[in-house]
């Protein structure tokens, strides 16, 4: 992998891990053109980049619940974590290709209907986070799983829809990407231990991508929370709609 493969790579993780475009679905796109490699041990690194912007951007939201943590919120994140690592665990051993790509132009397709209907029927009558919301949220992030099916957009279209304000609804899917990012780091660095050739990259790709993944994380995460406060996700909805078709049309060319 060169320096501005790896480069490209950390930009888009670090982007499209919290805007509402699919960061798995964007990098195996980029896999499928030739950009980079398959390697176990970038995607732990830049896994820890996104960690790290995540960890600094919402640390007035999660200090807190490190301070005290036996709080509701807490228990809504612990309670949307069930069903998502139950989805996650049914697709790897039971559905594994499915992870590969093979729905990922349906899957882009299906973040845009989850942006449409989260804009279009969001609830009018503001209400709080409950148990109900918090595993149905955690439902849809099971469904991200799928590549091409934003976990961010899901997520916080599920919490609109049920009353929650865009920017509770943003906060609480950005805290339930802590514990998601630190499973699949963990997940993919024992698959790494069990690798045959687990440091088959560069140093310099290596330190260039996380870092590109941590700065775009930070700065995707910052300026998503704003745009949030006065507009809407319609943008990132045409955009994904559009990509779905393209991936989709693709194949037929001949071109992936």
């Amino acid at each position: 992998m060169t320096v501005i493969e790896a480069l490209i790579l950390g930009i888009i993780q670090g982007a499209s891990e919290f805007l509402p475009i699919s960061s798995s679905g964007h990098l195996l796109l980029l896999e499928k053109l030739g950009v980079g490699q398959e390697s176990l041990f970038f995607n732990v690194m830049v896994h820890v980049g996104t960690l790290l912007a995540v960890l600094i951007a919402l640390r007035k939201s999660w200090f807190p619940l490190l301070r005290k943590p036996f709080q509701k919120t807490t228990a809504y994140i612990l309670l949307a974590c069930i069903p998502t690592v139950a989805l996650a665990l049914i697709f790897k051993f039971l559905l594994p290709s499915l992870l590969d790509g093979l729905l990922l132009g349906f899957g882009f397709v299906l973040t845009s209907f989850f942006l449409i209907v989260g804009e279009m029927f969001k609830s009018s009558q503001p209400t709080l986070l409950n148990t109900k919301k918090s595993i149905l949220t955690g439902v849809l992030q099971g469904i991200a799983v799928l590549p091409g099916v934003s976990r961010s957009g899901a997520t916080i279209s599920v919490l609109t829809v049920q009353g929650v304000d865009k920017t509770t609804a943003a906060n609480f899917s950005f805290l339930l990407s802590i514990p998601i990012i630190i499973g699949s780091a963990i997940l993919e660095g024992v698959e790494l231990a069990h690798s045959a050739t687990p440091l088959d990259i560069g140093i310099l790709p290596l330190i260039v991508g996380t870092a590109a993944a941590f700065v775009s994380g930070l700065l995707s995460i910052t300026f998503f929370l704003k745009l949030l406060k006065k507009h809407s996700m319609l943008g990132f909805a045409i955009y994904t709609l559009l990509l779905g078709i393209v991936v989709t049309i693709l194949p037929i060319w001949g071109i992936l």
